[in-house]
């Protein structure tokens, strides 16, 4: 069953609307942390609430599996989507521009197939928005995406997670390494930046990866395990951490990061 266009353009409306509110909000945010140690807002719960609710009457019979709202998986569905309100909360609490609203979309197959990110304070003014509706073309900021130039002549960049140097060695590694301070972020670099060429992150949930995948895969990359174990999106939606470490590249860029970065014994 096709996506209905005009409800996917109402969800990228009010995506954006989410992000525009939290950015507004940035200033006045108050920080507190979970049991696991990771940030949390009274805006990633607002914001929580009010997309799955969105998603629940645009697209009535998916599933929705979200970070701040477990429930329950439906039986499977034409679509899945994921909702990370606030991606990279810790960077948005310190008013740091590294973070990002969120929805990945998958099909009856789990096949990440579609994503809406909104990160108002990444990028040129206005910020930075990435739409693809499940069988569509991918836009950013309003226009078909056309393949960043990247810049051969120079070497290129990855990015990774912020605890990534606790897990791998990487001295052989001679390029520059960057982070937003955004899994879903880190992960469309390469799609957003023209020197970036890869991404390494540590293991994540399905929120935080979801969007980001169907997004790189559209403009040509690839999201794999470092050990190259299927990733199984399934397992990942009953809200288990993924199973290994992420790389995001081209084919080229993949075999470069296996080589360079050695995991610590």
């Amino acid at each position: 069953m096709k996506l209905s266009e005009s409800n996917f353009k109402e969800l990228v409306l009010e995506v954006k609307k989410a992000g525009n509110y939290a950015a507004d909000e940035q200033k006045n945010v108050v920080r507190n942390f979970k049991p696991d140690g990771s940030v949390l807002t009274a805006i990633d719960t607002r914001l929580d609430s009010l997309l799955t609710q969105t998603i629940e009457k645009l697209f009535p019979g998916c599933r929705i599996v979200s970070e701040e709202n477990p429930v329950d998986l439906k039986d499977p569905a034409e679509w899945t989507f994921t909702v990370d309100p606030i991606d990279g909360t810790d960077s948005f609490s310190q008013s740091m521009p590294g973070w990002c609203v969120a929805v990945g979309i998958l099909d009856r197959n789990m096949n990440p197939s579609g994503a809406v990110i909104y990160a108002p304070t990444w990028g040129v003014k206005g910020g930075t928005l990435l739409t693809l509706a499940p069988g569509g073309d991918l836009f950013i900021n309003g226009e078909k995406y056309i393949p960043v130039q990247k810049e051969e002549d120079h070497p290129f960049q990855i990015m990774s997670g912020s605890k990534i140097h606790r897990y791998f060695d990487y001295h052989d590694f001679k390029w520059k390494i960057r982070t937003t301070g955004s899994g879903v972020l880190n992960i469309i670099g390469q799609v957003i930046h023209s020197a970036v060429g890869g991404t390494l992150l540590t293991p994540c949930y399905i929120w935080d990866m979801a969007a980001a995948h169907a997004v790189i895969k559209k403009a040509g990359f690839n999201l794999e395990y470092l050990s190259h174990k299927t990733i199984d999106y399934e397992y990942l939606a009953q809200r288990k951490k993924a199973e290994d470490y992420l790389i995001a590249g081209s084919q080229e860029i993949l075999a470069i990061i296996r080589r360079d970065f050695k995991t610590r014994k």
